[in-house]
């Protein structure tokens, strides 16, 4: 597409990044705020808006959800035999590493018991959070890793959850290190059929 078609949206999409590097500032409530009403803007089924938010700003709860995460990690590949989880449990196992990238600002993602289709609305919901935060110079990165969390119910009980919740996704913000990544390259060939 050319430069004159693209608007402020898809200049936007285009430029958004998974950033994994971050300065130590806060993000400030009022741009937190701002970050949730964009992702219950996101569509859903029904439109039950099964979304719900657990905020986390204080980098030494992050840092154990962290810690606990990787233990969960390595606690499963311990039961397995498949290569791809053994080495994920490699990475994660390094005593330095942290599945939040040292970000300021940690948002799970939970849906309420009676959505219908909350594995897909809470995912479009972090999607809007992602890009109103590029928008507003903020970094972010959906942290797949930290998807046993919802299964340990003290730490549900922790964050004061209530059990008709399920965690869907965690997403993490802050200012970047670096701003404006490069994209890689993207496959053109991705049309299965055009029929007309």
């Amino acid at each position: 597409m050319s430069n004159d078609l693209k608007n402020d949206v898809l200049k936007n999409i285009y430029s958004r990044r998974s950033v994994r590097d971050y300065l130590p500032d806060d993000v400030p409530d009022d741009v937190i705020r701002e970050l949730i009403l964009a992702g219950t803007y996101a569509p859903s089924a029904a439109n039950k808006q099964p979304w719900r938010f657990v905020v986390i700003k204080n980098r030494e709860l992050i840092k154990k959800l962290s810690g606990k995460a990787k233990e969960l990690w390595m606690e499963q590949a311990a039961k397995s035999s498949q290569p791809e989880l053994k080495s994920l449990a490699s990475m994660v196992s390094r005593q330095n590493f942290d599945i939040f990238f040292n970000a300021p600002l940690l948002i799970m993602i939970f849906s309420d018991s009676d959505a219908f289709s909350p594995q897909i609305d809470c995912p479009l919901a972090g999607e809007n959070m992602m890009l109103a935060a590029r928008s507003l110079g903020i970094g972010s990165c959906w942290i797949g890793l930290a998807a046993p969390l919802g299964q340990d119910p003290a730490i549900m009980a922790d964050l004061s959850v209530p059990d008709r919740c399920k965690l869907e996704g965690c997403l993490i913000f802050g200012y970047p290190v670096k701003l404006d990544q490069k994209a890689p390259k993207r496959d053109e060939d991705v049309v299965l059929k055009w029929i007309k």
